[in-house]
């Protein structure tokens, strides 16, 4: 039986409009790919007003899989 270790990252909107954060994230991702994790799901978490109908993206989740060592 394969068994899988998982790494979860949180990634604010804020962060992304930084302008040096889009190339970090592009080398970590590299990097993380090179350990052998697989981005398995990048999405996105809304922020919802009872108010109103609509909402923004307050953040996004990477989730990365790789299997056990």
């Amino acid at each position: 039986m394969q068994k899988f270790e998982y790494k979860i990252v949180t990634i604010s909107v804020a962060h992304l409009k930084k302008k040096d954060f889009q190339s970090e994230l592009s080398r970590n991702f590299d990097e993380w790919g090179a350990e052998g994790w697989d981005l398995v799901k990048f999405e996105p978490v809304m922020e919802s007003w009872i108010l109103f109908d609509g909402g923004r993206t307050r953040e996004f989740i990477a989730i990365f899989k790789r299997l056990k060592a």
